[in-house]
């Protein structure tokens, strides 16, 4: 025969009796209606040779205002010595629901058996509970002994594992049934107890590490903002948010973590919702703990290592290979210019004649990146400030790194910090690719030339490869169809012909974009543009090019500037150094030629000391969903 746990307990308390159960050392679990009071006397009827323990109730349920309908009627009592008993251990969460139905039973104490207790046997009518509070029990022989007065407080457990469930905390005598809080609500009300509650993939270690770091966020920095917290950081994930607005942030945290199910890469909503949090929690230390809580959750979770793929012209990754025989003719023949007409202030719109070679420098067969996105676009918040998003990309996901709404002149410090953060999330086996996504205003920013503290650190853009790609575009579906179609052609090509586009402009853009789209390969423009709507430079982007490069001086004498033109230089000075390596080659070469800027100490600058280089491969930042709007906003 098996005997009773020792743990079920019964609650004496200002005259009333009840029920609780021992959930750890000195911690006993029961309804807040049975303790009036501050004290109660605790026995164990499972260890007959006990005395009586003393305790006093260190927590209620902050919802339960003393109404038999009210939410939250539980009460946490503190044991003045521990009883040295092996306390009770919860049920997974769906366990009463299973079929077939499982025997359920309350230990409790009704009049006529207040000092032994009595037993009933229970089945659960439904998962689905009544008012988001309590699951409805039945008699499961539909006779016996009903959880009457006594019972408030009891452990609802699984017959055959002995594990709780839940805790009884009504009756009605009319319908005999019964109503029992459900684990997964019980820790709801009282975080702690999620320590103990199971929640598959989550340890009880990093449970309480994450309930610490919440119970320390203010709560008026999230005024407001839960439901948007908890639908930014699940619903790009396909976690279903619950409907309304999360009472508290502990409740929007326990609902992924006993909800959103296990766990796994690409399936991480808590650490979306962590690094969020960090961002809105106003203290430097406590965000910079969250983040590291997300990093180790992710880090948990991460696949293990996989060995480089075969060389396939079909894998995306493989950026440069050793071209067929036809290489060195295709680039010793002559160059022509792309078809202006019939519009003859169409500008020249040709390849810009590179080096003839007889055979393609020698390079490694492969290049793999493990990019960095910094994602930066005006938020609906406040007029003027800034959305900032900085996630790495590893096994072909996004990794939601920081986010932050700050004001311009904040944004460089934020962004270098929050990068190097970053760099502990990408995969070491791949190259580091840094990839700004800026609105087109400022695409012409030096984000590349970016230190720590001016004149005194290495600019960002010599630490590793730095690209740009436009904003709007990434939130164009047919923009990014048609960047992708490019790649599969350019994937395939041994070089980098660079169009230029002379410093005449274009008396039509619009032909220009239409042009264009029969060009597979860098655009070199003359001049940065002159406005956040120059229409050069939109052309360009909207035709979609996915490789643009312009200096930031460039050319200040327009279309008459003639054979002095320093646009026409900086063109022939792409074409000579990228004529030759596959496009996506391109983010390495720029970062050496970059770095040979920075060197350079000639009486005039360096003609690459001022690149700017849009290089959008949407293949190496997949499924990124827009950025919301500001969860403060």
């Amino acid at each position: 025969m098996t005997r009773s746990p020792a743990w079920h307990a019964r609650i004496d308390a200002d005259g009333a009796v009840g029920s609780g159960f021992l959930i750890s050392g000195r911690t006993v679990l029961t309804c807040a209606h049975v303790v009036a009071g501050d004290r109660a006397s605790v026995v164990f009827p499972g260890a007959p040779g006990l005395a009586p323990v003393p305790a006093r109730v260190v927590v209620r349920g902050h919802a339960w205002a003393g109404g038999d309908r009210d939410p939250g009627d539980l009460a946490v009592l503190e044991l003045d010595r521990p009883p040295g008993l092996a306390p009770a251990s919860f049920a997974p969460l769906d366990a009463p629901y299973a079929s077939p139905a499982p025997k359920l039973v309350a230990y409790g104490f009704p009049y006529g058996y207040d000092e032994e207790g009595v037993q009933s046997e229970l089945r659960a009518i439904s998962s689905q509970l009544i008012r988001d509070e309590w699951a409805q029990l039945g008699g499961r022989r539909g006779y016996g002994q009903e959880t009457d007065h006594g019972f408030s407080g009891a452990a609802v457990m699984v017959e055959g594992t002995g594990a709780v469930a839940g805790m009884v905390v009504s009756h009605d005598p009319v319908n005999h049934t019964s109503r029992m809080i459900p684990a997964r609500i019980l820790a709801r009300h009282w975080s702690p107890l999620a320590d103990l509650v199971p929640t598959p993939g989550y340890p009880a270690e990093e449970k309480r590490w994450l309930r610490e770091l919440v119970a320390r966020v203010g709560s008026p920095a999230l005024a407001g903002a839960l439901g948007r917290l908890l639908r930014a950081a699940a619903g790009p994930l396909g976690v279903e948010p619950p409907p309304g607005e999360p009472g508290s942030l502990w409740e929007a945290v326990w609902y992924l973590l006993s909800e959103a199910g296990r766990p796994g890469p690409g399936a991480l909503p808590l650490a979306e919702l962590t690094v969020r949090l960090a961002g809105l929690a106003g203290d430097e230390t406590l965000g910079a703990e969250l983040r590291d809580w997300s990093r180790a959750h992710r880090a948990r979770h991460d696949p293990p290592p996989v060995a480089p793929p075969a060389v396939s012209h079909a894998t995306v990754g493989l950026m440069s290979y050793a071209p067929p025989a036809p290489y060195a003719a295709e680039h010793t023949s002559p160059q022509t210019a792309l078809n202006t007409a019939p519009y003859a202030a169409a500008p020249a719109v040709a390849p810009v004649p590179g080096p003839a070679v007889a055979t393609p420098p020698v390079r490694p067969a492969t290049r793999r990146w493990s990019p960095i996105l910094v994602e930066i676009k005006r938020s609906g918040a406040d007029r003027g400030a800034l959305l900032v998003e900085v996630s790495a990309y590893r096994d072909g996901g996004r990794r939601l790194v920081a986010e932050q709404r700050l004001e311009e002149r904040e944004v460089r410090a934020w962004v270098l910090e929050r990068i190097d953060d970053a760099f502990a999330e990408i995969d070491t086996e791949g190259r580091e690719l840094i990839a700004f996504a800026l609105p087109r205003r400022w695409l012409n920013k030096p984000v590349d030339q970016w230190t720590t503290r001016k004149g005194m650190s290495t600019p960002l853009g010599c630490v590793a490869p730095v690209v740009v790609m436009d904003h709007d575009r990434r939130g164009s579906k047919r923009l990014q169809f048609r960047l992708k179609k490019m790649w599969d052609v350019l994937d395939r090509q041994p070089g980098s012909a660079v169009h230029g586009i002379s410093c005449a402009g274009s008396a039509r853009p619009e032909w220009l974009t239409v042009q264009l789209q029969d060009v597979v390969g860098p655009v070199g423009l003359t001049r940065p543009p002159r406005s956040p709507r120059d229409r050069l430079h939109t052309a360009v982007l909207d035709a979609p090019a996915p490789i643009v490069l312009w200096p930031r001086t460039g050319c200040a004498g327009g279309a008459s500037c003639g054979d002095s033109c320093r646009g026409a230089e900086f063109l022939n000075a792409l074409a000579d150094q990228l004529s030759v390596l596959p496009p996506g080659d391109l983010p390495e070469r720029i970062f050496e030629l970059r770095k040979s800027a920075f060197g350079h100490d000639g009486p005039e600058p360096h003609w690459a000391a001022d690149l700017s280089f849009v290089w959008e491969d949407p293949r190496w930042f997949p499924d990124v969903p827009p950025l919301s709007q500001s969860p403060v906003g």
